[in-house]
């Protein structure tokens, strides 16, 4: 048990490998399954463990230890994979994790400086004298002593506490400065419904949980088994249920299975070890891992990139269609947290949409009473969104429009789309013929760093109206300079209006993988998604009513095709 628990390093990706490279004592003990040694390069051995190791994607350093009642034993010490929360500490200050038995338990720690891994502060509680002395400095007893770090921490949290009000002031009047939005107070949790969820959900035996894969703010997913077959599990803690029912609400909703669109499983109740059970839902689970992380770790041909980019438009065109299928009823859905995070690789190289947790069912021609848990409560519902890199100008200075909010969603999403296809586009090999694409990064990495304040954000993207930088050589497919600048200009446009829908974009990317499949455009002018070069005649009709742009330039597309290519299957992402 103690070896499947002891990967909490072992976390998706997010950011590029660091300039500068962090040193960490890297040690794993005995019987522990897995191994983050490819997290860094091994340096060399000295007469004996621990060994040091050289970050490669991180500059944090993590530890794990197991305490007992009566000592500590380090468990694995190395890199992280990325610079999560908490890597800011210069010190091992560890914190409880899980108990692999009921006289043990877990502790870890992350921090940001060279060797921080090697010894920790303290463990509570106290270790005895058996506890091993390279491991750190132990508690003395003492009464007198023990009172004075109760103190103590007492002060640090009230001066922690202050500091994050004033902190929070100052960056109130620096966007009220600025002319951008002001920072809204977090919302309050939901009360739970009252009814006994516990009662309602089956426990499954058979149900192994492996190792955690992702950690976010209020859940934990977990690679596990089901009856043998792989599956991602996402755990929900006790003051999480309403936020578990309502996403597995818009998980059964009748028709939502598609190819492009992580599938759901079963609901149950469970958790790793004896800790209170939790809610779970049990997911399909695509071990390549997150869009994101795949992008970080390979570059890709022009097939390979635009299957990622269709199987993602088709995707989230699925999610925003209104449609009966077979006697079902299946509502337009806004995703609103569209992120490289949450979008996974399939094995075919294709993308499935993930994370449905601020997915909200859209107004359409039938909502049974049962898509409740799914509707928002209000216009600050409605507003909430995700990922704030990622989130449209519209969000980011409050002026969605609320008298058709279902429509503004679905144009929030198209933007969030533009940014993930710019990042799919940027490590396409063929579209840098003179040269290797650069090392991944996100969406206005490059121009405000790994993590942007609100305040720049809106400046950036409201006020200058600037996005990520689409470079010249990306005309290397087609004689009009500005194809594929167009298409990500159509979607990521400052007016929501005039933006594409995601069933254009994916009408806009199936051109470009089948040209040969493009018919003339009728005389007359029929609406339709905007042709990749109308002078040219060159589109394909369609029922879709979309914003159309004249184009100013005569241009010929050209495509490369290996013997493989075809059209994929619409795809889902997301880190489930």
């Amino acid at each position: 048990m103690l070896g499947t628990l002891g990967l909490w390093a072992l976390l998706p990706a997010t950011v590029q490998a660091p300039p500068s490279r962090r040193t960490c004592v890297f040690f794993e003990a005995p019987g522990v399954r897995g191994s983050t040694k490819t997290l860094g390069k091994l340096l060399d051995a000295g007469p004996g463990p621990p060994r040091g190791i050289r970050c490669l994607y991180s500059h944090c350093c993590f530890g794990i230890w197991n305490l007992t009642q009566d000592r500590a034993q380090v468990e694995m010490q190395g890199c992280r994979d990325s610079d999560e929360p908490g890597c800011e500490s210069p010190h091992c200050d560890p914190s409880p994790r899980a108990h692999p038995s009921p006289v043990s338990t877990l502790f870890t720690c992350s921090c940001g400086t060279d060797f921080c891994n090697a010894n920790y502060s303290h463990l509570p509680p106290p270790g005895s004298p058996g506890t091993p002395a390279s491991q750190g400095p132990q508690a003395v007893p003492g009464e007198s002593i023990w009172m004075a770090q109760v103190l103590l921490g007492l002060f640090l949290f009230l001066l922690l506490l202050l500091s994050s009000i004033i902190v929070a002031l100052l960056q109130r009047k620096a966007c009220r400065v600025q002319g951008g939005p002001e920072p809204e107070p977090e919302p309050e949790p939901e009360p739970d419904s009252g009814r006994n969820w516990s009662a309602e959900l089956p426990e499954l035996p058979e149900l192994c949980f492996s190792q955690v894969i992702r950690e976010g703010d209020h859940t934990v997913v977990w690679a596990g088994q089901l009856q043998g077959k792989l599956v991602a599990i996402k755990a929900f803690p006790l003051k999480a249920v309403a936020q578990f029912q309502a996403e597995r609400a818009l998980y059964e909703l009748p028709g939502l299975q598609h190819d492009h669109i992580v599938r759901f499983i079963t609901a149950s109740r469970g958790g790793p070890g004896p800790l209170p059970c939790g809610p779970l839902l049990v997911l399909e689970l695509h071990p390549k891992g997150s869009l994101c992380h795949y992008l970080i770790q390979h570059t890709s041909d022009w097939e390979s990139s635009l299957r990622m980019a269709l199987s993602l438009a088709q995707g989230l065109a699925f999610l925003h269609e209104e449609r009966w299928q077979d006697g079902q009823y299946k509502p337009g859905i806004a995703h609103r947290d569209l992120s490289s995070q949450n979008v996974l690789i399939r094995d075919d190289g294709s993308c499935a949409i993930g994370d449905l947790g601020l997915a909200l069912v859209l107004p359409g021609l039938a909502q049974p009473p049962t898509w409740a848990p799914t509707q928002p409560r209000g216009p600050a519902a409605i507003m909430e969104a995700g990922t704030q890199r990622y989130m449209a100008p519209e969000l980011l200075d409050k002026t969605l429009d609320l008298q058709d909010w279902g429509t503004a969603l679905r144009r929030a999403d198209v933007y969030s789309l533009a940014l993930l296809l710019w990042e799919i586009l940027s490590r396409c090999a063929d579209l840098y013929p003179d040269s290797s694409p650069p090392p991944f990064q996100l969406a206005y990495e490059a121009e405000l760093g790994s993590s942007p304040t609100t305040c720049e954000l809106w400046t950036l993207a409201v006020e200058e109206r600037r996005r990520p930088h689409v470079p010249s050589t990306w005309s290397c497919f087609a004689t009009d300079p500005g194809g594929l600048r167009e298409l990500l200009e159509d979607c990521w446009d400052a007016d929501p209006e005039a933006r594409l829908t995601a069933a254009c974009v994916q009408q806009r990317l199936a051109a470009l993988t089948h040209p040969q499949e493009a018919r003339p455009f009728p005389e007359g002018g029929l609406r339709g998604c905007p042709p990749l070069c109308p002078e040219d005649g060159l589109s394909i009709p369609l029922p879709t009513i979309c914003p159309y742009k004249p184009r100013l330039s005569v241009c010929h597309v050209i495509v490369q095709q290996g013997p493989s290519s075809r059209n994929p299957q619409p795809c889902t992402a997301s880190h489930v």
